[in-house]
């Protein structure tokens, strides 16, 4: 009896259709499974670093009896850039996956069968073929697993799995299969 748990699964076939929530999410797992985050000792060290350079700058600007208006000044300069920057980029992140959005419509439901040699992917507007030597990646996100070949992403969610399928359970099927 096969439980769907059990590592002598043959295939794992899903179907599903395109969720913006879902793909944003995945986009966030596609690129930490290329850069992952650094650990939060890391960061606080570096950013110790930086505040420490902001303060020889102020000091070394009053020792010259200039006013620390300046770095004040500065501070608040890039602080207006940034703000700006995140701004622009997170408008037009809406607008890319809106294209994505319309790519995926057009589409309609994707079909992939997952095996020992790789996956099958087809959906109405192209089908391809990737063994597991083309998956850099396998990374977990909420709702979803996000499979990363090059700078593609292949987005399945975790209600697309079959029944007795946990995504744990999919991922660690998955990963044995890579490794074979």
């Amino acid at each position: 009896m096969d439980d769907g748990l059990s590592p002598a699964r043959d295939t794992i076939e899903v179907t599903f259709t395109y969720e913006r929530a879902l793909w944003r999410r995945a986009m966030t797992g596609w690129w930490q499974s290329v850069i992952p985050p650094e650990p939060f000792i890391k960061r606080a060290i570096t950013w110790a670093v930086i505040w420490f350079g902001l303060l020889i700058v102020t000091l070394g600007i009053a020792a010259f009896d200039l006013t620390p208006f300046y770095t004040v000044a500065g501070l608040v300069g890039a602080g207006v850039m940034v703000s700006s920057f995140a701004y622009l980029q997170r408008t037009r992140m809406g607008r890319f996956w809106d294209n994505v959005g319309r790519h995926w419509d057009r589409a309609g439901p994707t079909h992939v069968r997952f095996d020992a040699t790789g996956l099958e992917i087809r959906d109405d507007v192209s089908e391809r073929r990737l063994t597991w030597a083309a998956i850099d990646a396998v990374k977990a996100v909420k709702g979803g697993t996000v499979f990363r070949s090059g700078i593609s992403m292949l987005v399945v969610p975790d209600e697309a799995l079959p029944d007795g399928v946990s995504p744990t359970d999919f991922r660690a099927l998955v990963t044995g299969w890579r490794a074979q």
